[in-house]
């Protein structure tokens, strides 16, 4: 007698794996995944709520050019004319160094801010009151403050970025100020310098001149009439070459040490003020909703990592075949399916 046999179709078997298989560890682990995410979105909102706001005061600057350096023509000449006049130049990037200084950095860190808390500009930076550590003042101030140079065009960027908005203001303000100061400090200091060297080379000069008139002289008063072609004209013309030679060399020492003493008294600013502090700072962005966004994808690795550790993500096992006593054959479900669904 032929006995009645009960099959079940199997699927074919897929090389790749299903989306389904994929997404069913998730909503059955659906309690793990909110609390993740509850977890992680309120710590996006901790860091975004708790945080006092940050205001950045701003400025934007322009390098003074060196008017007696941009009249030349390029090349050698340049070269040549920068090297005579000093290497101290108030380019973009020598101008921003200057602003981080430890010396302008610390002097700015020791002032007063005149307001009704007062105070100096370090004990606002870190919001402590007595003495702070010579260590501490350097590092919390370059934490805060920042200067950039634009290649493309050469301007300057300095910001500072902290929450009292008036402190911020004060030391963009005062580095600008000091780094100025010091240029001039450092351009007066070069000039004079020059100027001393450029004294002794006039002074040489001028010796050289003379001799070279007194020879001259004697040489005039020696020959007094000599023929076009003897060694009496020969030496005659040996003697103005020196002459001129010796006058070329006192106007160029000459006109050089004039340079140095207008250099050493000017008062040209190394910088010029092209975007100045808004006088009024709106607070910095808190980007909330960028935040919230990365906090949910760490929270979704982190679960997608702990189901992958517990197996979740792996194909089930082919159901096998049994035949009972009534001699018909049915399929058995996987024992997590049977789990789940409470059988």
């Amino acid at each position: 007698m032929p006995r009645d046999v009960t099959t079940t179709a199997a699927p074919p078997v897929d090389s790749e794996l299903p989306l389904g298989l994929l997404v069913r560890p998730y909503r059955r682990r659906w309690r793990l995944v909110l609390a993740a995410l509850g977890i992680a979105w309120l710590g996006a909102l901790a860091a975004v709520l708790i945080p006092a706001r940050r205001y950045t005061a701003s400025v934007v600057l322009a390098a003074v050019p060196n008017a007696r350096t941009s009249g030349l023509s390029g090349g050698l000449s340049a070269i040549l004319g920068s090297a005579q006049l000093g290497g101290v130049q108030s380019t973009p990037y020598f101008i921003a160094k200057l602003m981080l200084l430890r010396s302008v950095i610390t002097q700015v860190a020791s002032e007063r801010v005149a307001d009704a808390r007062g105070g100096t500009v370090i004990e606002r930076v870190l919001e402590e009151r007595g003495s702070i550590k010579p260590a501490r003042v350097e590092p919390a101030m370059r934490q805060a403050v920042s200067a950039e140079v634009d290649k493309q065009t050469g301007l300057i960027t300095v910001q500072t970025t902290l929450p009292d908005s008036a402190v911020a203001r004060l030391i963009t303000r005062r580095l600008v100020e000091k780094a100025s100061e010091a240029f001039v400090r450092v351009s007066r200091a070069q000039a004079t310098s020059q100027r001393v060297s450029q004294a002794e080379r006039v002074d040489s000069a001028q010796r050289q001149l003379r001799r070279a008139e007194e020879r001259s002289r004697e040489f005039v008063s020696a020959n007094r009439a000599y023929t076009a072609f003897s060694e009496a004209a020969v030496a005659r013309r040996a003697v103005e070459r020196e002459v001129t030679n010796a006058q070329t060399v006192y106007s160029q020492a000459r006109s050089d040490y004039e340079t140095a003493v207008a250099r050493e008294l000017e008062e040209t600013p190394a910088v010029v003020v092209v975007d100045s502090i808004p006088n009024r700072l709106l607070p910095d962005p808190r980007h909330a909703p960028l935040k919230l966004v990365l906090a949910s994808a760490v929270a979704l690795l982190i679960v997608t990592l702990i189901l992958w550790s517990q197996r979740e993500f792996q194909e089930p096992r082919r159901a096998p075949l049994t035949e009972p006593g009534d001699g018909s054959l049915r399929v058995e479900r996987p024992i997590s399916e049977r789990v789940a669904s409470g059988d």
